[in-house]
Parts: structure tokens; sequence; C-alpha cells
């Protein structure tokens, strides 16, 4: 009997689902990394490896995803590995171990909930088992979790369910009084793991916006059925530890309306009111996936996504709002009397005010979903368990049945990505219309020798988006190649010169094709346009095409110019492209870098001359920029002045010892 008793308890079936996830997770651990894993953990190493406590700050400081640099991301990922290259698995497994930990969590809040309107704790245990179980295995969250720098989106969700957690098991145990207690406990599921979670990632600095949902439904339910009254010291705490943080996050967002009211669109292809436009149908996609899932869904690539241009343009952008409207209405009038599923709708709408309203990100990312999705299976597994007209067994029969399925389309989504060709394959077949996924695959297919597939790919990808640089500068390669498949290089590089003047602006990833097209033509394979003055004509008409403002296109372009004037024995050319190099940027590494860039090739003099130079100012950024604290470390620690005279006796050594040809400075490529 005990037995019996025992493996029917919720927390028996919490460990069953922890087990079920982990091994339909499990094919996915042993894929790679993907676009922004590289460039976001190769900060593992840019400082060497990450062994002792300089390293460590210097590493930790040095995030540039968003204005808090998400140093608790940054910091997790040291479980892992502390240099770059890594080995991918590991960071995977952690993801994993994450999701599951999160789902842990969201199983305490689900049942305390339930407990704070009076379920049974038997009945509150076995549907806050389904309901974290249709989260936790369910297929759309596979993108989020593999996909290794979207632990920075998990962890602000675990943080986030944490402090959840915690205000909603306080409100539900104790009086809604104002004491030292009740600050303490408000305080640190608030302000401490709203912390935690912004320094993860900022839309963490939502966590006040979702206790908020939870305290005028359930919680407000909660205080009727037991005939409570919040007193008013309980109010004023709860505008204060609620309304500072919801007020600053007012304040910060209010930057970005007037790029709203003039449509600006910087540096993308939508003004920031054709974005929320669109964002109200994209919701509704979300929610689409949510409640009906599939196991190849679109992956990463997006781009196919028709802008909305006007409220009628389609058409239905404007239903998707009328929709989604009536539905915050209808769901703030039900509160009182259907408090769980008004806590869903506006849980999920208050989750997507910073990334899916109009600030200039992305259309669409499923990981936008994870943490606002969290509470939509409650009210669904509710009404299920314990009011559905079925019998006993079907009751039973169809969570389980559905649980089953869920895993089994997450266990089929997770292999697709133990793959890279497959799921290039897959997500180009998946999204026909998306020029990013068709050149995605074009790489694959370029990297087998099939150059004909490549090139009907990269130019299905140019025909989608004539102005594409990434696919533009990949079709100069292809001619480099085969001029009879891809035409002739000549042509090939007039298209991009063409597609450079026409962008808006040159950002990351365009700046990164650029370095991939210039390492190419200089590895020597495309022939005569191989030629160091070939090569140094083209970044001619690349820097005359647009007004270079000093950003990473144009400093690029003087780094690979004063290597190919090295190439050619023209030191002072390239000590001269150095120096503009050195003077468009406030990095003081890169004066560092050019300066070891010329000794390694033998030119000690105008290293040393290139040292002694003055140095950039190395500005700090602005008032609330992770910025700031790495340049205020770097002062505090000298870390370039002893990086510099530690290179200075390198060069000096070397020139003295030059006859001897004894080797120092590695080259550089």
């Amino acid at each position: 009997m005990r037995s019996k008793s025992w493996l029917a308890h919720p927390i028996t079936a919490v460990l069953f689902l922890l087990a079920a996830a982990w091994c339909v997770y499990w094919p996915g651990l042993v894929g790679g990394f993907l676009f922004d894993d590289h460039s976001n953990l190769a900060l593992l190493g840019m400082y060497g490896v990450v062994d002792d406590w300089q390293t460590f700050w210097l590493y930790l400081f040095s995030g540039f995803s968003g204005p808090t640099g998400r140093p608790v991301s940054h910091l997790s990922f040291l479980i892992d590995a502390n240099h770059w290259p890594a080995d991918p698995w590991p960071f995977k497994r952690t993801n994993v171990l994450i999701h599951l930990a999160t789902g842990v969590l969201l199983f305490g809040l689900m049942r305390s909930l339930l407990l704070a309107l009076g379920q049974s704790a038997a009945r509150a245990g076995w549907v806050a088992v389904v309901a974290m179980g249709l989260w936790l295995l369910h297929p759309f969250w596979v993108s989020t979790t593999l996909y290794v720098v979207q632990r920075m989106a998990q962890l602000a969700a675990l943080f986030s369910v944490a402090g959840l957690w915690l205000w909603v098991e306080w409100r539900r145990r104790c009086p809604p009084q104002a004491n030292w207690r009740a600050w303490t406990v408000a305080i640190v599921a608030v302000w401490g793991f709203g912390l935690l979670a912004v320094l993860s990632k900022e839309n963490g600095a939502l966590l006040p916006a979702l206790v908020l949902v939870l305290e005028v439904t359930i919680l407000a339910a909660m205080d009727r059925r037991l005939g409570q009254q919040p007193g008013r010291g309980f109010r004023w705490l709860r505008w204060i530890v609620l309304g500072l943080p919801l007020a600053l996050l007012a304040l910060y967002v209010a930057r970005s309306v007037p790029a709203l009211l003039v449509g600006e669109s910087g540096n993308r292809d939508f003004t920031p009111f054709e974005r929320l436009l669109t964002q109200g149908r994209i919701l509704w996609d979300y929610v689409f996936h949510i409640l009906l899932p599939r196991p190849y869904p679109g992956g990463l690539f997006n781009d196919d996504i028709r802008l909305s241009t006007d409220p009628f343009t389609p058409w239905i952008t404007a239903l998707a709002w009328v929709a989604w409207i009536a539905l915050v209405a209808w769901a703030i009038r039900v509160r009182r009397g259907h408090p769980f599923v008004a806590a869903a709708v506006l849980f999920f709408l208050a989750g997507h005010l910073l990334e899916s309203t109009f600030i200039q990100l992305e259309l669409y990312f499923e990981h936008r979903s994870y943490l606002p999705a969290m509470l939509l299976g409650l009210p669904l597994a509710l009404w299920w368990l314990t009011r559905a007209p079925v019998p006993k067994d079907i009751r039973i029969a169809v969570p389980v049945g559905v649980l089953l399925l869920l895993a089994a389309m997450t266990f089929m989504r997770a292999d697709l990505w133990s793959s890279p060709y497959l799921q290039a394959l897959k997500w180009a077949k998946v999204n026909l219309e998306s020029p990013r996924a068709q050149h995605h695959l074009a790489n694959f297919w370029w990297e087998t020798g099939n150059v004909a597939e490549a090139v009907r790919l990269n130019d299905r990808a140019i025909a989608l988006d004539p102005d594409g640089l990434p696919w533009r500068m990949t079709r100069v390669m292809y001619a480099c190649r085969d001029e009879s498949l891809a035409g002739s290089p000549e042509r090939a590089i007039d298209a991009v010169v063409q597609a450079l003047g026409h962008a808006p602006r040159v950002g990351a990833v365009a700046a990164q094709q650029t370095e991939t097209l210039l390492d190419y033509l200089m590895s020597g394979d495309c022939g005569e346009w191989s030629r160091p003055e070939a090569i140094l004509a083209l970044m001619d008409r690349l820097t005359a095409e647009r007004d270079m403002d000093g950003g990473r296109l144009e400093r690029l372009l003087w780094q690979r110019g004063a290597l190919l004037h090295l190439r050619r024995n023209e030191p002072r050319q390239a000590a001269e492209n150095l120096r503009h190099l050195v003077a468009a940027t406030d990095d003081r590494g890169v004066a560092l870098r050019s300066a070891a860039m010329l000794a390694s090739h033998g030119h000690y003099r105008l290293a040393l001359d290139l040292l002694e130079d003055d140095w950039p100012e190395g500005r700090a950024g602005g008032r609330l920029s992770i910025d700031r604290v790495r340049h205020w470390y770097i002062e505090r620690t000298g870390y370039y002045q002893q990086e510099r005279e530690h290179l200075e006796a390198l060069i000096r050594e070397d020139e003295t010892n030059e006859r001897d040809r004894v080797p120092r400075l590695p080259a550089l490529p």
C-alpha cells in the first residue's frame, strides 16, 4: 500500500516528467553552435583563458548584448568552459538542466496558485503536474533550450518564476499587512530576483508586471475568498515594490517613443509603428503554435513574415488587434469569476510588453514566449481534471496522451538539432520565403562541394531580397569558384557595391559577411581578384560608396587594408592604415593588436612608434551601460598599460634578436 501511494504522488510524477524531458532533449546535445553563439561565447577567449581574477572580471564586464551586458548569463557560461573555442555539448547540457529547473519552479508556483484559491493539496498537485508538463515538454521551446545563447532568456525566466513563487507563497501564508517580514520578502521576491533576471536578460524587468497580473486576478480572488482586506500599509508596500521598478521601466521604454512617432527605422527594414502593427499578428501566431504544436516549425529563420504597413495591409492586421483588445477587455471583466483564465491571458501579454511591441528588435523569435506562455496550460488542466464531463479513465488518459504526443514532437525536433545539415534542409523547406534560410542551406552545399545547388539556393535568396548583402557577398565566392554556374566575379562584386550603397546602415551581420568575403579573396582562391591590388581597389570602392562614420565596416577596411599593404611590402602605408584604425575606435586593445601586427611582420620600429602615439580615450559608454563598469575596472587595474608595457618589451627584445630570428610574436592571419 505504501509503495502504491508513493508511486501515485504528484512529486513522483514531477520526477518522471523531468526524466522524460531529459530523454527527449538528449539527442540535441550533440549539435553545434549557431549564429550568435559564436560572437557571445567568443568572449571566453577575448582576454585569454579565464583562470584568474583579472581575466574573470574582464570577461564578466565584456558583454555587449544589451545595456546590462547580461553578466549573470555570461557567468553561467563559465560552468561549461573557461576558454574559446570550446565543445558545445556542456553548454547545451546546462541549458537543458536550466529548463528542467525552471519546470520545477513552475510546478511550485502553479501549485501555490491553486492552493491560494482553495484547491485541496492533492488536486492542486496533480493539476500543477499536468500544467507543468504541458509547458516542459512542449516542442516550441526546443530552439530556446538548444540554442546556447538563449540561456539568457532561460535564466531570466528562471529567476522570474522564482520571484513569482516566493511572492505567491508569502501572500498565501501571511495576511496582507506591511511589517518588516513582509517588506523583506517582497523586496527579495521582486527586486532581488528581478535584478538577477535583468542581469540575465533585460526583459526580466517585467517581473513586477507579472506579479501585478497575479495580484489583480488570482491573489485578489484569494483575498475575497478569505474575507481579508489588504491594509493601507500593504497597499503602500505594493505600490512601492511593484510601482517603482515599473515606473523606471516606463521611463526607459519612453526613450523609444519619439522613434515611434517620427517613423525612424534605424538599421531595420521597418519602422517602430510597422513593427507594432505586425506584432498583433505575430502574437496570434505564437498562440497558434502553442495550442496546436508541430514538430518542425520555422526555427530561427522568420524573416519571411509579411510586414503590416498600416492597419489594413494586410487586412488581418486590424482583425488581430481588435481580437487582442477584445480578449484583454474580456479577461479584465471575468477576472473575478475566472481568475485563472484572466491570469493566463494577461500574463501572456504582459510578458511580451518589451520584445513584442515597438522596440526595434527582429520581428519574431520563439523564445520570446518562453516565460509568457507558462500559465496558458493552467486553466486548461484545471478545467479538464476538475470539471470536464467525462469518465475518470478518460480524464486521466487524455492528459497522459497529450504529454506523450508533446514529448514525441519535442524528441523529433531535438533530434533535428543534432544534425546541422538536416536542420538547415528542414528550415529551408519550411521557410521557403526566407532568404536567410535559403542562404544558410546554400552554405552547407558549398562546404560539401555541390556548387550548383549552393548557387541555386543563393540565387533564391537574392530573388527574395535583391539588396541583401550576405547573399550578394556569397555570390562573389561562388563566381570565383565556378563562373559557368555563378557568372563572372566582376558582376558579382558590382552587385555587392550596389547593395552596400542601398543599405540604410551596415550592421554587425553585414560587416561580418564583408569580413568573410575579404578573407576569402585574400586566401588566393579567386584568381586575379585575389591580387592585393584588386582587393585594395574593391575596398576603395566600398569606402567611396557610402559615408564612413568610424563604424565596424570602416574599421574592418582599415585593418584588412593594412594587412594587404604588408603583403605588398608597404609597411609605412600599413602603419598609416592602422593609425586610422586606432583613431576610429575607443578600444585600446585595437592599438595593441595593431602594433603586434606590424611587429609580427618584422617592422619593429613602426610598431614601437605606434605604441608611442597617443592612446584612444577609452570612452565609458552610457550611464546605464556595462561599458562604464568595464571602463572603470580597466582604469583601476591598469590592464591596458600593463599589456602595453609587456608588448613593448617583447618587440624591443625581438628587435634586438632580429639577427637570430627568434620567433616570439606569431604572424597574424
